[in-house]
This record gives structure tokens, C-alpha cells and sequence, in this order.
């Protein structure tokens, strides 16, 4: 079967290997589609917080058909499309427990755009550990993949929504799918968009850049954040360093939180069946698994240039 695989920092390549066998616990499946999660992979490809050891493979969002079934197997049967949210990475055939994050496509459901319900599913987890609300004011800081789905759950949950990024493609997206305010913090006026909407009682820093002095502030009195604002930290990194005195001042809380859940899942697919969630707007491009190699370059070198990519199997 194909797979790919990370050889070494910053290689990416498709690679023939043995197909895994069908256990009597586990549901033997075909990839149709699987779904490029940018700030997770380029992570691991480049050795970061979440990787550092070689060979590596990433990629947690599966779409596929079963085309085995164990003996134990009572929820699925050969010919179901189901999506997996583990992290098997982009191989061609893999398997699942029941009791893995495993969910049977629903109809309606797109199945190529259901390949990006996990940098879905992400944002909502969070957002859910913050006990967002409707009197809540959001500031979402990146405008990638999870930081795009992160201001529709926002809006969702019903709290208005700022999006701030240094892209103006991705900030005219992100004002698509309904934010209140964009700001592009590249320049001066983008910064002054954010002093004149705070305070903030949620952000949700998704960039991954240096950015927690512009959000919690250098002193008293500084930042963005309102008194008991919440700050969720989803971008990956090795430390995490910010100003005492700021953070007191705000009492602000620092919140971490890991992968999503089986519910977490279930209620993305609840609102992009309602359409109030949308996919497809963000798959921005489908290629074939051969062209795996490419795509790895370009998320290595210019990472910007992807937005939602799925990778098709034939």
C-alpha cells in the first residue's frame, strides 16, 4: 500500500509498505480521502514540539470505506464510509476500534469535504473548555484552517467574533464565513482595529507566532483582555512565556487542551449537516496522494500558500 512518511526533518515522501492486517476487535479500512492538517504536520515535519524523532508520519483526518470486518465488530458493516480521527496518518489502508474516534457518515454529508471535520472538531473542543457563550467577545488570532473553523464554532455558540491574521485571502475568508471584524496585524491599523474592540473575554491563539505580549500585555493595564478573560493556547510550540505582572492584573486564564472527543465530532457533523458550519468553502485544493511530495514542499517552504488541502486515493 502507499503511505506517506517524514524520512528526516523536512523530507516528505510516498512510499510502498505492507497493508495492515484485519484484527477480530478492528474494522479494516480503504482511504477515499484524507485531509492536510498544515499547522500539526508542518510541526512534526520540521522536528517541532510535537515531533523531533525520524521517521514520523502525521494526519488524523481519514475518510474511508470499510472494506473488512473483525468478528467483534457489531457497529459496522463492509461497504460503510466512516470517518477517523486517529492519528494513523496518510496511509492508504488502515484500522479502527470501535471505541477509537470512528463515525459513520451520516447522508448529506460530502465525503471529500468530510475530510476536514477534525481541524473542525479541534476549535470546538476548545472553545467548549472555555465555556464560550453569547456574552462572550472572541478574538481569534491566525486565520489557518483550525483558526477559520475556530471563529464559526465561536459564532456558533453565539459570541461575536473578531479574526485577526497577516493574510488578507485568508481574513476576506474568515468574513465569509461570518466574522464580525477582521484585522490584518500586519500594520498599524490592523492593531488599532483590536485596541478599539477590546476588550476580550476569549482568545483563541491558533497562530502559533509570538503574539502573547500583543494579547496579554508587558505590564499592568496592558493587552487586550478583559478581567477573567480566557486564553486558549492551540498553536504548538516548545515554551510558553509571558508577562507576570499583565496576567495578574487581567487574571486571566491560560487554558491547554489536547485533541477532540467523540462528541466533540458528533456535534461538528450536527452543524455542517444544518449548514451552520460550513467545509466545503475551505477545501481550496484537491489533489491526488501522488502528489503528496509537492504539496510537503510547499507546506515546508511556503506554508501560506495552503489553506484546506485533500489529498484524494484513487
Amino acid at each position: 500500500m502507499k503511505g506517506v512518511i517524514f524520512p528526516g526533518k523536512g523530507l516528505a515522501v510516498l512510499q510502498e509498505e505492507p497493508p495492515p492486517t484485519c484484527a477480530p476487535d478492528t474494522v479494516l479500512l480503504k482511504t477515499l480521502y484524507s485531509g492536510l492538517t498544515n499547522g500539526t504536520e508542518r510541526n512534526v515535519l520540521l522536528g517541532g514540539n510535537y515531533g523531533g524523532t525520524f521517521p514520523a508520519r502525521c494526519g488524523y483526518q481519514l475518510v474511508s470505506r470499510v472494506v473488512e470486518v473483525g468478528e467483534q465488530i457489531t457497529q459496522f458493516q463492509e461497504g460503510d464510509v466512516v470517518f477517523t480521527g486517529t492519528f494513523s496518518g496518510h496511509v492508504e489502508f488502515h484500522t479502527a476500534q470501535e471505541t477509537d474516534l470512528i463515525l459513520k457518515l451520516p447522508p448529506g454529508l460530502d465525503s471529500q469535504e468530510a475530510a476536514l471535520l477534525g481541524v473542525a472538531s479541534v476549535p470546538l473542543h476548545d472553545l467548549r473548555r472555555a465555556s464560550t457563550g453569547v456574552e462572550d467577545n472572541v478574538l481569534v488570532m491566525g486565520a489557518g484552517l483550525v483558526g477559520q473553523f475556530a471563529a464559526q464554532v465561536a459564532r456558533i455558540l453565539g459570541a461575536r467574533v473578531t479574526v485577526a491574521d497577516l493574510d488578507d485571502h485568508r481574513l476576506s475568508l474568515a468574513r465569509f464565513f461570518g466574522a464580525d471584524q477582521i484585522a490584518n496585524t500586519a500594520g498599524e491599523s490592523g492593531r488599532e482595529i483590536l485596541d478599539e474592540l477590546k476588550p476580550f473575554s476569549v482568545v483563541v491563539e491558533v497562530s502559533g507566532a509570538d503574539v502573547l505580549d500583543q494579547i496579554i500585555g508587558t505590564t499592568w493595564g496592558d493587552g487586550l483582555l478583559g478581567h477573567r478573560a480566557r486564553v486558549l493556547m492551540i498553536g504548538g510550540r516548545d515554551q510558553v512565556a509571558y508577562n507576570f505582572n499583565a496576567a495578574q492584573d487581567h487574571e486571566v486564564a491560560v487554558l491547554h487542551a489536547g485533541h477532540f472527543d467523540q462528541s466533540d465530532l458528533e456535534i461538528v457533523v450536527h452543524h455542517v449537516l444544518k449548514d451552520d458550519l460550513r467545509l466545503r468553502p475551505a477545501v481550496q485544493s484537491v489533489v491526488s496522494i501522488d502528489d503528496a511530495p509537492r504539496i510537503y514542499e510547499t507546506l515546508r517552504d511556503d506554508p501560506n500558500r495552503l489553506l484546506g488541502v485533500v489529498f484524494v486515493w484513487g
